[in-house]
């Protein structure tokens, strides 16, 4: 090893390396390793990918409510005297004002009732949805029927039986006989979905057929 003299009043060695240990000391320092970034992670097999398109994250619920209208037709019977047991079923159309979506649905219900006797009737429904994604699945509703008509107030559940969440209110006219004052639990299944658009262009072509013209329809 050189060694030299550094000048001043000290005049203390300072040992020089050599070029040995110059390039001994140079493979001591390591370049870090390089962080693997999102990009450089392995693709999913096809099979998982295919399944999380397919199944995305669920969004019910998130974000602003879809407001709608539903229209439907039905009929339900209770059974009394006092304390009854009771049903309803209906058929109609939801509108989502949102998306905007018209989807036909079936809904289904049972329960308890209070009734002097019989009460049974069919009737027209018209009812407004605070949230239209809510519709589906589980529901709940506390209803009057009368002669000439009923109300009710309808609420979506996570699951049967679970926490009433208020999510409409419904009116109907139609012809019945009896009244009561029931709590109905139930269940609505979307059948097939259609958009406005799609809707209009039915109308439109149907408007357009050959036989509606000659009718002056």
């Amino acid at each position: 090893m050189k060694t030299f003299t550094v000048s001043g009043g000290g005049g203390s060695v300072v040992p020089e390396p050599t070029p040995a240990e110059l390039e001994a000391g140079a493979s001591l320092v390591q370049e870090p390793e390089r962080l693997e970034s999102a990009s450089d992670s392995p693709a999913p097999p096809p099979a998982v990918q295919r399944l999380v398109e397919r199944y995305p994250p669920s969004v019910q619920g998130s974000g602003a409510p879809h407001r709608g209208l539903s229209l439907a037709v039905g009929g339900g019977a209770v059974a009394g005297p006092g304390i009854a047991v009771g049903g309803e079923a209906s058929l109609g159309v939801v509108v989502d004002f949102t998306e905007p979506k018209v989807s036909v649905f079936t809904s289904g219900a049972w329960g308890t009732a209070i009734a002097p006797g019989v009460s049974a009737g069919v009737s027209g429904q018209a009812g407004l949805v605070a949230d239209v994604r809510k519709f589906w699945g589980s529901g709940a509703e506390h209803g009057l029927n009368t002669p000439g008509g009923g109300a009710s107030l309808n609420h979506a559940t996570s699951t049967p039986g679970g926490p009433l969440e208020p999510n409409g209110v419904t009116a109907s006219v139609g012809p019945s006989i009896g009244g009561d004052v029931h709590y109905f639990e139930g269940h609505t299944t979307e059948r097939w979905s259609l958009s406005l658009d799609q809707v209009k262009g039915a109308l439109h072509r149907l408007a357009n057929l050959p036989g509606i013209r000659r009718l002056g329809l």
